[in-house]
């Protein structure tokens, strides 16, 4: 059986570089946010991004709410709200209600970690500022440590371009740190809880470092594996399954883990480009969406052997934002994918899942 190929339901135009995209969690909508990363250099947006450098240039970003919309003749994505930013790394729903509102964490090149709150009274004013928090350096990536367990008191991680790990805790719409520390030698590009243990946080970097933490015996790894051959760039526990954790880097791999045993992986997938983002699919334990940064967008079958089961190639740039759309409205799952330099999103449903042979790989772009 050979790998799927979805195509193209709608596209969307975001002006600036798109690097991450996440679905409304909460209704049946197909309301989702992309955050982009723009370097304007003399107050020019439409520079070459390719050639300019982050010293000569300043980092500005924007968020979009977007609907993707079923009409009689397809599917449309429509723009709702935009809100200016810093340019933006990461955006992060938190899956449980706090106390009673839906929020979502954005993490921005300015060191912020702006949390929103969604209005779904107002389309125009969607989401509206609850608080922030500053660091000294990039903010890269954030999570949310209520995926399984409610609670009105949740704890955020966040990691930095200098290596900086953060564990903040929001009560009464304010951020109170809870602990730092020096987590990596180089990027710390992602953080991430492990949902059924959320005192334990993992975390990778451009040092191609893995470590986990027990944020309640102090700032040393309780493992600190160098498995990966590059850097360390996507990590997320599977809220279906206790102990599973996938973990993706520049190094193409995608690495299953038991989180009983870490000093190696039980399974491993090749994508054919850097792994940027994955996501546990939000009803399918075994499926794995994966942002391949060169080598486009993939769904993964976590079974026995991983295999590829279909494979998402129409973007011309680098992959990189991804999510599965909570409202299912067919057998097939909406998916929405975003790409850098050519700053666009594709919506696209994923075909249902089907067993395909262990030696069946991802295809590469051209």
């Amino acid at each position: 059986m050979s790998v799927k190929t979805p195509q193209s339901l709608a596209t969307f135009d975001t002006e600036y570089c798109a690097d991450s995209l996440e679905f409304y969690p909460f209704d049946d909508t197909q309301r989702f946010l992309v955050g982009t990363y723009q370097l304007l250099k003399d107050g020019n947006a439409q520079a070459n991004q390719e050639e300019l450098t982050s010293s000569d240039a300043t980092r500005v970003g924007r968020i979009y709410v977007c609907d993707a919309v079923d009409t009689d003749s397809g599917m449309r994505i429509i723009e709702r709200q935009r809100i200016e930013t810093s340019a933006i790394f990461d955006i992060k729903w938190s899956y449980n209600a706090v106390e009673g509102k839906h929020l979502a964490g954005v993490a921005c090149a300015d060191g912020s970690l702006a949390i929103y709150s969604a209005n779904n009274q107002s389309d125009a004013e969607f989401l509206n500022p609850v608080c922030t928090n500053i660091a000294s350096s990039m903010c890269c990536s954030l999570d949310w440590s209520n995926r399984r367990l409610t609670t009105n008191a949740p704890r955020v991680v966040t990691s930095y371009s200098d290596g900086q790990l953060q564990l903040l805790e929001l009560t009464e719409s304010s951020l109170t740190e809870v602990c730092q520390w020096q987590g990596h030698d180089l990027e710390a590009w992602i953080a991430a809880f492990d949902y059924w243990t959320p005192d334990v946080v993992y975390s990778g970097g451009d040092d191609a470092r893995l470590k986990g933490w027990d944020t309640r015996i102090g700032p040393h790894p309780v493992f600190n594996s160098r498995r990966h051959q590059a850097g360390v760039c996507s990590i997320q526990s599977n809220f279906h399954r206790e102990h599973m954790l996938a973990t993706g880097s520049y190094d193409e791999h995608v690495f299953v883990w038991d989180t009983r045993n870490m000093r190696m992986p039980v399974q491993e997938f090749n994508v054919g480009g850097g792994v940027w983002r994955l996501k546990w699919h939000p009803s399918e334990p075994t499926q794995l969406l994966v942002g391949a940064m060169y080598n486009g967008f993939h769904v993964l079958d976590v079974s026995e052997k991983v295999t590829c089961s279909a494979s998402f190639m129409d973007h011309t740039s680098i992959a990189y934002g991804a999510d599965w759309c909570q409202a299912q409205r067919s057998e097939d799952m909406l998916v929405g994918t975003c790409s850098f330099y050519d700053h666009v999103v594709h919506v696209w449903r994923n075909p249902k899942a089907h067993v395909v042979p262990a030696h069946v790989t991802c295809p590469v772009s051209q």
